[in-house]
Protein backbone atom coordinates (compact mmCIF):
# COMPACT_ATOMS: atom_id res chain seq x y z
CA UNK A 1 0.00 0.00 0.00
CA UNK A 2 1.50 3.52 -0.94
CA UNK A 3 1.12 6.10 1.51
CA UNK A 4 2.17 9.26 3.03
CA UNK A 5 3.70 10.22 6.40
CA UNK A 6 2.87 12.87 8.78
CA UNK A 7 4.03 14.99 12.07
CA UNK A 8 0.90 16.45 13.36
CA UNK A 9 0.79 18.40 16.61
CA UNK A 10 -1.97 18.82 19.45
CA UNK A 11 -2.62 21.27 22.59
CA UNK A 12 -0.46 19.63 24.63
CA UNK A 13 -2.93 21.01 27.74
CA UNK A 14 -5.93 19.00 26.46
CA UNK A 15 -4.23 15.26 26.15
CA UNK A 16 -6.95 14.06 27.96
CA UNK A 17 -9.60 15.57 25.10
CA UNK A 18 -7.77 14.76 22.66
CA UNK A 19 -7.17 10.79 23.86
CA UNK A 20 -10.95 9.83 24.71
CA UNK A 21 -11.87 11.81 21.18
CA UNK A 22 -9.32 9.31 19.19
CA UNK A 23 -10.99 6.47 20.87
CA UNK A 24 -13.52 7.38 19.04
CA UNK A 25 -12.70 7.76 15.71
CA UNK A 26 -12.16 11.07 15.67
CA UNK A 27 -9.20 13.31 15.32
CA UNK A 28 -9.31 16.96 16.51
CA UNK A 29 -7.73 20.25 15.68
CA UNK A 30 -7.81 23.67 16.70
CA UNK A 31 -8.28 27.15 15.80
CA UNK A 32 -11.95 25.96 15.21
CA UNK A 33 -14.02 28.70 17.46
CA UNK A 34 -16.54 29.91 15.01
CA UNK A 35 -18.65 28.00 12.11
CA UNK A 36 -17.38 30.47 9.65
CA UNK A 37 -13.84 28.58 10.34
CA UNK A 38 -15.13 25.27 8.76
CA UNK A 39 -12.63 24.12 6.66
CA UNK A 40 -15.45 23.48 3.63
CA UNK A 41 -16.64 27.07 3.19
CA UNK A 42 -13.78 28.87 5.45
CA UNK A 43 -14.88 32.69 5.59
CA UNK A 44 -12.89 33.78 8.92
CA UNK A 45 -9.43 32.74 9.17
CA UNK A 46 -7.88 33.63 12.54
CA UNK A 47 -5.73 30.65 12.40
CA UNK A 48 -7.95 27.99 11.08
CA UNK A 49 -6.19 28.51 7.21
CA UNK A 50 -3.54 26.99 8.85
CA UNK A 51 -5.63 23.77 8.93
CA UNK A 52 -5.91 23.72 5.07
CA UNK A 53 -2.61 21.25 4.40
CA UNK A 54 -4.42 18.56 6.77
CA UNK A 55 -7.54 19.17 5.05
CA UNK A 56 -6.38 18.74 1.64
CA UNK A 57 -3.13 16.76 1.75
CA UNK A 58 -4.27 13.53 4.38
CA UNK A 59 -5.53 10.61 2.19
CA UNK A 60 -7.17 7.10 3.39
CA UNK A 61 -4.60 5.09 4.62
CA UNK A 62 -1.97 7.61 5.71
CA UNK A 63 -0.06 7.88 8.95
CA UNK A 64 0.46 10.83 11.65
CA UNK A 65 2.82 10.74 13.96
CA UNK A 66 1.68 12.53 17.36
CA UNK A 67 3.53 14.08 19.96
CA UNK A 68 2.68 13.83 23.49
CA UNK A 69 -0.19 11.02 22.83
CA UNK A 70 -1.31 8.91 23.79
CA UNK A 71 0.35 9.86 27.40
CA UNK A 72 2.95 12.86 27.92
CA UNK A 73 6.06 11.05 27.01
CA UNK A 74 4.46 8.77 24.42
CA UNK A 75 3.71 9.04 20.63
CA UNK A 76 0.80 8.10 18.76
CA UNK A 77 0.66 6.17 15.51
CA UNK A 78 -2.52 7.27 13.86
CA UNK A 79 -3.77 6.14 10.24
CA UNK A 80 -6.37 8.25 8.44
CA UNK A 81 -9.81 5.80 7.78
CA UNK A 82 -11.16 8.19 5.05
CA UNK A 83 -9.40 10.70 2.98
CA UNK A 84 -9.40 13.71 5.09
CA UNK A 85 -10.91 16.22 2.88
CA UNK A 86 -14.42 14.39 2.17
CA UNK A 87 -14.53 12.36 6.21
CA UNK A 88 -13.83 15.98 7.94
CA UNK A 89 -16.49 17.58 9.81
CA UNK A 90 -16.76 20.70 11.86
CA UNK A 91 -18.70 20.86 15.04
CA UNK A 92 -16.97 22.63 18.09
CA UNK A 93 -16.76 20.90 21.16
CA UNK A 94 -19.45 22.64 23.83
CA UNK A 95 -17.57 22.55 27.01
CA UNK A 96 -14.24 24.14 25.81
CA UNK A 97 -15.93 26.31 22.88
CA UNK A 98 -13.30 25.24 20.35
CA UNK A 99 -11.37 21.99 18.30
CA UNK A 100 -14.19 22.15 15.32
CA UNK A 101 -12.14 20.56 12.95
CA UNK A 102 -12.79 16.99 13.03
CA UNK A 103 -10.92 14.46 11.29
CA UNK A 104 -11.23 10.92 11.06
CA UNK A 105 -8.52 8.16 12.45
CA UNK A 106 -7.42 5.82 14.23
CA UNK A 107 -4.88 4.71 16.85
CA UNK A 108 -2.66 2.07 15.70
CA UNK A 109 0.17 2.22 17.89
CA UNK A 110 2.17 3.92 20.42
CA UNK A 111 5.94 4.14 21.62
CA UNK A 112 8.19 5.93 23.52
CA UNK A 113 10.47 8.14 21.67
CA UNK A 114 13.58 7.01 23.74
CA UNK A 115 12.75 2.98 23.15
CA UNK A 116 15.78 1.23 21.14
CA UNK A 117 13.32 0.75 18.10
CA UNK A 118 12.93 4.17 17.51
CA UNK A 119 15.41 5.47 14.77
CA UNK A 120 17.22 8.80 15.52
CA UNK A 121 15.79 10.24 12.22
CA UNK A 122 11.86 9.68 14.39
CA UNK A 123 13.26 11.19 17.33
CA UNK A 124 14.73 14.35 15.33
CA UNK A 125 11.46 14.65 13.16
CA UNK A 126 9.29 14.83 16.47
CA UNK A 127 11.58 18.04 17.46
CA UNK A 128 10.13 19.82 14.72
CA UNK A 129 7.55 22.77 15.98
CA UNK A 130 5.34 22.58 12.97
CA UNK A 131 1.89 21.88 13.41
CA UNK A 132 2.17 19.67 10.46
CA UNK A 133 4.70 18.50 8.30
CA UNK A 134 5.60 16.18 5.78
CA UNK A 135 7.86 12.61 7.19
CA UNK A 136 8.19 10.49 4.02
CA UNK A 137 12.24 10.23 4.70
CA UNK A 138 11.01 8.16 7.84
CA UNK A 139 8.66 6.05 6.09
CA UNK A 140 10.43 2.53 6.98
CA UNK A 141 11.52 2.90 10.39
CA UNK A 142 7.83 3.81 11.10
CA UNK A 143 6.38 0.77 9.20
CA UNK A 144 8.78 -0.92 11.55
CA UNK A 145 7.45 0.25 14.66
CA UNK A 146 4.30 -0.50 13.35
CA UNK A 147 5.18 -3.86 13.23
CA UNK A 148 6.53 -4.16 16.86
CA UNK A 149 4.77 -5.71 19.85
CA UNK A 150 3.15 -2.70 21.97
CA UNK A 151 5.32 -3.85 25.16
CA UNK A 152 8.57 -3.62 23.30
CA UNK A 153 7.65 -0.07 22.17
CA UNK A 154 6.77 0.84 25.80
CA UNK A 155 9.89 -0.37 27.42
CA UNK A 156 11.52 2.52 28.12
CA UNK A 157 8.71 4.60 29.64
CA UNK A 158 10.57 4.84 33.27
CA UNK A 159 9.10 5.52 36.93
CA UNK A 160 10.12 8.86 36.22
CA UNK A 161 8.44 9.30 32.53
CA UNK A 162 5.21 7.15 34.47
CA UNK A 163 5.44 9.78 37.16
CA UNK A 164 5.53 12.64 34.81
CA UNK A 165 2.44 11.63 32.92
CA UNK A 166 0.32 10.84 35.85
CA UNK A 167 1.20 14.08 37.05
CA UNK A 168 0.09 15.84 33.59
CA UNK A 169 -3.25 14.16 33.00
CA UNK A 170 -3.97 14.92 36.46
CA UNK A 171 -3.35 18.69 36.37
CA UNK A 172 -5.08 18.84 33.55
CA UNK A 173 -8.06 16.97 34.27
CA UNK A 174 -8.68 18.74 37.47
CA UNK A 175 -7.05 22.11 36.52
CA UNK A 176 -9.55 24.41 35.09
CA UNK A 177 -7.08 26.10 32.57
CA UNK A 178 -9.29 27.69 29.67
CA UNK A 179 -11.04 28.91 33.09
CA UNK A 180 -8.29 30.36 34.90
CA UNK A 181 -7.18 32.38 31.74
CA UNK A 182 -10.48 34.13 31.28
CA UNK A 183 -10.69 35.12 34.18
CA UNK A 184 -7.21 36.47 34.86
CA UNK A 185 -7.52 38.29 31.33
CA UNK A 186 -10.63 39.77 32.35
CA UNK A 187 -9.86 41.19 35.90
CA UNK A 188 -6.49 42.41 34.68
CA UNK A 189 -8.73 44.21 31.91
CA UNK A 190 -10.94 45.80 34.22
CA UNK A 191 -8.45 47.09 37.00
CA UNK A 192 -5.67 48.29 34.27
CA UNK A 193 -5.10 50.89 31.86
CA UNK A 194 -2.64 52.33 29.41
CA UNK A 195 0.87 52.26 31.32
CA UNK A 196 -0.47 50.29 34.55
CA UNK A 197 -0.28 47.29 31.73
CA UNK A 198 3.54 48.53 31.64
CA UNK A 199 4.10 47.37 35.30
CA UNK A 200 2.13 44.61 35.01
CA UNK A 201 3.46 43.14 32.28
CA UNK A 202 7.23 43.48 34.08
CA UNK A 203 6.08 41.89 37.33
CA UNK A 204 4.59 38.94 34.69
CA UNK A 205 7.96 38.83 32.41
CA UNK A 206 9.95 38.68 35.52
CA UNK A 207 8.04 35.26 36.43
CA UNK A 208 8.86 33.64 32.75
CA UNK A 209 12.45 34.91 33.11
CA UNK A 210 13.93 35.36 36.17
CA UNK A 211 17.64 36.39 36.87
CA UNK A 212 20.10 37.07 35.31
CA UNK A 213 17.72 37.87 32.95
CA UNK A 214 16.64 41.55 33.36
CA UNK A 215 13.11 42.75 32.93
CA UNK A 216 12.81 46.39 32.83
CA UNK A 217 10.43 49.00 31.70
CA UNK A 218 12.10 51.79 29.80
CA UNK A 219 9.08 53.79 28.23
CA UNK A 220 9.34 57.55 29.29
CA UNK A 221 11.63 60.74 27.65
CA UNK A 222 13.06 58.46 25.02
CA UNK A 223 10.73 56.24 24.11
CA UNK A 224 9.70 58.45 21.06
CA UNK A 225 13.41 57.18 19.74
CA UNK A 226 13.49 53.94 20.64
CA UNK A 227 9.67 52.83 20.70
CA UNK A 228 9.88 50.40 23.51
CA UNK A 229 7.74 49.74 26.44
CA UNK A 230 9.43 46.81 28.33
CA UNK A 231 13.02 45.53 27.49
CA UNK A 232 14.05 41.99 27.86
CA UNK A 233 17.53 41.66 28.26
CA UNK A 234 19.93 38.33 28.06
CA UNK A 235 23.39 37.95 29.31
CA UNK A 236 26.27 37.06 26.51
CA UNK A 237 29.61 35.50 27.65
CA UNK A 238 30.49 39.00 29.12
CA UNK A 239 27.94 41.57 29.45
CA UNK A 240 24.17 41.82 28.17
CA UNK A 241 23.84 41.35 24.78
CA UNK A 242 20.76 40.36 23.28
CA UNK A 243 17.32 41.92 23.84
CA UNK A 244 13.68 41.57 23.03
CA UNK A 245 11.76 44.95 22.89
CA UNK A 246 8.20 45.02 23.72
CA UNK A 247 5.91 48.24 22.76
CA UNK A 248 2.84 47.55 24.77
CA UNK A 249 -0.75 49.75 23.82
CA UNK A 250 -4.41 49.27 25.88
CA UNK A 251 -6.03 49.24 22.19
CA UNK A 252 -9.47 47.89 21.60
CA UNK A 253 -11.41 47.59 18.12
CA UNK A 254 -9.34 48.78 15.03
CA UNK A 255 -5.55 49.20 15.66
CA UNK A 256 -3.80 51.51 13.72
CA UNK A 257 0.03 50.80 12.45
CA UNK A 258 1.09 53.50 14.79
CA UNK A 259 2.76 51.04 17.30
CA UNK A 260 4.16 48.83 14.89
CA UNK A 261 6.10 51.86 13.71
CA UNK A 262 7.34 53.21 17.11
CA UNK A 263 8.84 49.34 17.61
CA UNK A 264 9.91 49.60 14.47
CA UNK A 265 13.11 52.16 15.88
CA UNK A 266 14.16 49.80 18.36
CA UNK A 267 16.99 47.80 16.10
CA UNK A 268 19.00 51.07 15.54
CA UNK A 269 18.75 52.27 19.51
CA UNK A 270 19.22 49.28 21.01
CA UNK A 271 22.17 48.59 18.60
CA UNK A 272 23.69 52.10 19.39
CA UNK A 273 23.55 50.46 23.10
CA UNK A 274 25.29 47.33 22.58
CA UNK A 275 22.08 45.37 22.06
CA UNK A 276 21.25 43.00 19.19
CA UNK A 277 17.47 42.68 18.86
CA UNK A 278 15.72 39.11 18.68
CA UNK A 279 12.65 39.80 19.01
CA UNK A 280 10.03 42.97 18.78
CA UNK A 281 6.81 42.65 20.17
CA UNK A 282 3.75 45.03 19.75
CA UNK A 283 1.52 43.96 22.42
CA UNK A 284 -2.32 44.61 21.89
CA UNK A 285 -5.02 44.41 25.18
CA UNK A 286 -8.09 43.83 23.72
CA UNK A 287 -7.73 44.18 19.93
CA UNK A 288 -8.62 41.00 17.97
CA UNK A 289 -6.26 39.49 15.03
CA UNK A 290 -8.99 39.04 12.77
CA UNK A 291 -10.23 42.98 12.87
CA UNK A 292 -6.57 44.00 12.04
CA UNK A 293 -5.18 41.26 8.99
CA UNK A 294 -3.50 44.16 7.51
CA UNK A 295 -1.39 45.72 10.63
CA UNK A 296 -0.36 42.40 11.62
CA UNK A 297 1.65 42.19 7.86
CA UNK A 298 2.75 45.75 8.06
CA UNK A 299 6.51 44.68 9.27
CA UNK A 300 7.66 40.88 9.34
CA UNK A 301 9.65 41.61 11.88
CA UNK A 302 7.47 42.64 14.69
CA UNK A 303 5.15 40.26 15.92
CA UNK A 304 1.70 41.25 17.27
CA UNK A 305 0.46 39.65 20.19
CA UNK A 306 -3.36 40.35 20.09
CA UNK A 307 -6.15 39.87 23.15
CA UNK A 308 -6.03 35.48 22.35
CA UNK A 309 -2.35 35.73 22.55
CA UNK A 310 -2.23 37.80 25.60
CA UNK A 311 -4.55 35.34 27.66
CA UNK A 312 -2.11 32.30 26.81
CA UNK A 313 0.89 34.61 27.59
CA UNK A 314 -0.56 35.49 31.28
CA UNK A 315 -1.57 32.25 31.98
CA UNK A 316 1.90 31.44 31.52
CA UNK A 317 2.96 34.46 33.89
CA UNK A 318 0.61 33.18 36.23
CA UNK A 319 1.62 29.45 36.09
CA UNK A 320 4.42 30.55 37.12
CA UNK A 321 3.46 32.32 39.82
CA UNK A 322 1.79 30.12 41.47
CA UNK A 323 4.57 27.00 40.53
CA UNK A 324 2.46 25.20 38.40
CA UNK A 325 4.17 23.84 35.08
CA UNK A 326 1.90 22.75 32.51
CA UNK A 327 2.59 23.23 28.82
CA UNK A 328 -0.56 24.33 26.81
CA UNK A 329 0.76 25.44 23.33
CA UNK A 330 1.08 23.91 20.15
Amino acid sequence: MTRNYWGYRINKNKIDFFRSELEQGRLRQGWGWDEKQCLTNLTMDSGAKRNLPIFNKVKKGDILLIPRLPTWDEVAVVEATEDFDTGYKFEIEPALGDYGHIFPAKLVKQFVRRNKSVTGDIRSTLKNISRFWSIGHCSNAIEKIIQQEDKELRSELSFTNRFHNILSDSLNRSFDTEKFSNELYDRLNENLSNEEWEYALVEGFKKIYPSPIVVERTSGVLEKQHGTDILIKFPGLVDFQYAIAIQVKDYSGYMSGYAVEQISKADEYWKNEGLVLIDKYVIVTKCKKEHNLDVSSLDESVKIIFAKELKDLLMKMGMSDTGFVLEYSY
